[in-house]
């Protein structure tokens, strides 16, 4: 559903996955509680006269979203995908070969799963040689022209806080937009825990900029394995 209105790192030590923008204005932002299985009400996305150019135009709108009393960051990408839901579906539920296109994923493991719910352990492999991995919940969910697919991070044990991050959780939600293209949101919040003094600025930075990188990686995914023979065009971002 889309309304027109007029997914890292946080330094060298803890570049993360920071993997739909709130239908309001948004108030006090809290880390998504674990999805239920079955039908979803997709969020409403609301886009500036500004931002639908920019969408028009084939870029990504990046944005950061308040929230105020969490430690952490929450940050979100728009952009336009082409194809078909079908597809874009098979490309960000592919868990197991997200070390192919998804930036800074070393390498997952799938330990459990069902037609809509996996459980998958993701590596990264930061700058300066820095490793972290946890362990995420997917579930995925329909909706009516679209799909949303949520993750949290779930506890494992036996990965100390040094080599984990605090906090992580978003969505993805993938809706239709005009004939043959669709929009996508790509939405996380993540806490990485402690930054090494000097570098927040730096880490903020870059971390931002890692977001539209997850939406161009898809695009180029869909273009290889399902038009191969179609230029993706002029794809920028904002």
């Amino acid at each position: 559903m889309v309304i027109l209105a007029a997914t890292a790192i946080w330094s060298a030590s803890a570049l993360l996955l920071f993997a739909g923008h709130p239908a309001r204005p948004a108030a006090r932002q809290q880390a998504p509680a674990p999805a239920q299985e079955g039908l979803v009400q997709l969020d409403a996305v609301f886009l500036t006269a500004d931002e639908q150019v920019e969408i028009q135009a084939g870029r990504i709108v990046l944005r950061e979203i308040p929230a105020p009393g969490l430690k952490g960051r929450t940050y979100e990408a728009v952009g336009i995908l082409p194809g078909t839901l079908d597809e874009a579906l098979a490309i960000v539920t592919d868990y197991r070969h997200y070390h192919e296109f998804m930036p800074r994923t070393e390498r997952t493991v799938v330990t459990d799963e069902s037609d809509t719910v996996s459980l998958v352990e993701q590596y990264l492999k930061l700058p300066l040689g820095v490793h972290k991995r946890y362990r995420l919940r997917y579930a995925y969910r329909k909706g009516d022209g679209g799909f949303r697919v949520d993750w949290v991070k779930v506890p494992w044990p036996e990965v100390p806080l040094s080599r984990s991050v605090v906090d992580t959780s978003g969505h993805w939600q993938i809706t239709r937009f005009d004939e043959g293209r669709l929009l996508a949101v790509y939405h996380v919040y993540t806490d990485p825990g402690r930054v090494p003094l000097g570098m927040k600025g730096l880490a903020i930075s870059l971390s931002k900029h890692e977001i539209p990188k997850v939406i161009e990686r898809v695009r180029q995914r869909l273009e290889s394995l399902f038009r191969p023979r179609t230029s993706p065009g002029d794809w920028g971002v904002r």
